[in-house]
């Protein structure tokens, strides 16, 4: 098992940090491997580091512009960002 399929057991099984060690080894390993910076993308987001995970994103398709699992998190971190109500504003 190469690092990247151990990251993605951990990232399965909701260890984070573990997860992200592994993810880390792979992009050492190979940093044009679109799938480790979408994974780490995927840490980050549960993390709740939106900005992380939106440049891992970036990444990802950057390596890989057809990479359609990265574009589809950056339009909904994205969303998630921009979302704006005027209703829960103090006044």
């Amino acid at each position: 098992m190469n690092n990247l399929e151990t990251a993605i057991k951990y990232l399965k099984e909701g260890n984070t940090e573990q997860a992200e060690h592994f993810i880390n080894l792979a992009i050492l390993d190979d940093n044009q491997n679109a799938d480790a910076y979408y994974n780490r993308g995927k840490v980050n987001r549960m993390k709740g580091d939106l900005i992380a995970a939106l440049n891992d994103f970036h990444k990802a398709c950057n390596i890989d512009p057809n990479h359609c699992e990265a574009k589809v998190s950056i339009d909904m971190i994205n969303s998630i960002i921009s979302f704006r109500n005027p209703d829960l504003l103090n006044h």
